[in-house]
């Protein structure tokens, strides 16, 4: 008996873990600053601060776009990413998240 109920927690547990980590699609604005990297999803107002994988190419785009406009520089965009959870960083605000950029598309 204890066997099976080990072997169903494993399973449950594995699937939850598998089902956080799931790719998703998003399109949204992404604003880049020197203190700010922030994209906000379009269907849910959801604000995530980016990194990892593909966001260093994002961010030496938007880098040019700042030395040409000398602003935060906003731009739709479109990306596969991994919603890695709540932003635990010091200046996160409350409801941030975390999301991992897997591949991103410029939209504008």
């Amino acid at each position: 008996m204890n066997k099976k109920l080990i072997m169903l927690l494993s399973i449950t547990i594995i699937f939850v873990a598998c089902s956080n980590s799931k790719i998703k699609e998003y399109t949204g604005t992404y604003t880049y600053g020197h203190e700010l990297e922030i994209f906000t999803d379009d269907k849910t107002g959801q604000e995530y601060w980016i990194y990892d994988g593909e966001s260093d190419k994002l961010n030496k785009y938007m880098s040019k776009l700042v030395q040409e406009e000398n602003s935060y520089p906003e731009v739709k965009i479109k990306i596969q990413g991994i919603d890695k959870g709540k932003a635990t960083n010091g200046l996160a605000e409350a409801g941030d998240r975390v999301l991992k950029v897997l591949k991103y598309e410029i939209l504008e």
